[in-house]
């Protein structure tokens, strides 16, 4: 028997903080059409079961669009249960809407509340397995552990939506006291809320995992994207990552030491994009590292725009860093000289460190030579 396990979906995220309007209502299609490619794959791979863990939308407000291509994707496809687990950012008006529309919740559509909630699942080839989940909130946090009672001659999966954590404290919210779940004959706990993909250990028999989010969404959730395929028979369970995500997000360190022509710089980028397995499809942040003469300009704004017709979206970010040799300015009678003499007096006494004195050099030098990107 063949499970997808999947999370952190956040359909109809707001996405403008790094995207422009038609960039993040694009993106936010994609989202909406990624789960109903994740449902469409389940259904051609053989799986018999979706769990959700939690985060299936972003907000307590939902799109009719949104609504109406999950349920009609959910109804759609009845050979698949479908085990859905809120997280912190869903609210209660999916589930509502959903039976408001059908009279009833279809019997391939199962939900958890905070108390534990199990369920059989059979599949074709007769193996059976319990599915058991639970929605973490203040109220239940620090006890819904103890609460736990599994079924060890049972193939045991577990859902829970949260941050693990290797204690637990007071009114921790969604924390996950991990070593609390070992040895509870979970063989694998299915976890939604990180949005990068972790497999490990839970103890000797079982494993836990985040699945990650399928597809992401700024440029702090970097690298492959997509969801877990479980793998149940007779002889035990396995689980495998599969990157699924349309578009890939890349934050790349470009080194432009010794460079100060934006061609070249222009140049390098494209070579560490290459090096860096970012394709045109792709979302790309380039960090300018090394070290530049003080009086090289970088033209974020031209860099990026010369770019952005080849990557889907490109950021610019300067964390270069001056390369100042005072013994070049100790003769020099210009203003640029007289200037880096005057911040070296104050290094010298003890006024400024090292890094405080090259940024205020650079950043002097860049007014002096009339550089509009300051």
């Amino acid at each position: 028997m063949k499970i997808i396990h999947t999370a952190d979906l956040h359909l109809d995220s707001n996405l403008e903080r790094n995207l422009s309007k038609s960039r993040a209502e694009e993106r936010r299609n994609e989202l909406l059409a990624m789960f109903r490619s994740i449902v469409g794959y389940a259904a051609s791979e053989g799986a018999e079961a979706i769990l959700i863990a939690g985060d299936l939308f972003d907000a307590s407000f939902i799109s009719r669009t949104a609504l109406d291509a999950v349920i009609s994707t959910i109804t759609g496809n009845p050979g698949i249960t479908f085990y859905y687990l809120r997280g912190n950012h869903d609210e209660g008006a999916f589930v509502e809407e959903f039976k408001s529309r059908a009279g009833k919740l279809p019997e391939h559509f199962r939900t958890f509340d905070e108390n534990w909630t199990s369920y059989e699942q059979t599949g074709s080839d007769g193996t059976r397995i319990t599915i058991t989940g639970a929605e973490i909130n203040r109220r239940n946090s620090v006890t819904l552990a103890t609460s736990l009672v599994l079924d060890n001659d049972r193939m045991n999966i577990v859902l829970l939506h949260g941050q693990t954590a290797d204690i637990k404290g007071k009114d921790d919210g969604e924390i996950i006291p991990i070593r609390d779940y070992r040895n509870k004959g979970i063989d694998y706990l299915a976890l939604g809320h990180i949005h990068a993909p972790v497999i490990e250990r839970l103890d000797s028999r079982g494993m836990y995992s985040y699945c990650g989010c399928p597809e992401g969404r700024g440029f702090d959730e970097c690298g492959e994207r997509g969801f877990n395929v479980i793998t149940v028979d007779h002889d035990g369970l396995g689980v495998e990552f599969v990157p699924y995500a349309k578009r890939v997000i890349y934050d790349i360190n470009v080194d432009i030491s010794g460079l100060s022509d934006s061609e070249d710089i222009i140049q390098r980028i494209k070579d560490s994009a290459l090096n860096s397995g970012v394709c045109s499809k792709d979302l790309m942040k380039a960090k300018l590292t090394g070290e530049i003469m003080i009086d090289t300009v970088i033209h974020k704004e031209y860099i990026k725009s010369v770019l952005e017709p080849e990557y889907y979206v490109v950021k610019i970010v300067d964390e270069t860093r001056p390369h100042i040799d005072y013994n070049d300015f100790t003769n020099d009678a210009s203003l640029k000289g007289e200037y880096v003499r005057l911040i070296k007096e104050e290094l010298d006494a003890g006024n400024l460190d090292e890094e405080t004195a090259s940024e205020i050099i650079q950043c002097g030098i860049r007014l002096l030579v009339g550089d509009s990107n300051l």
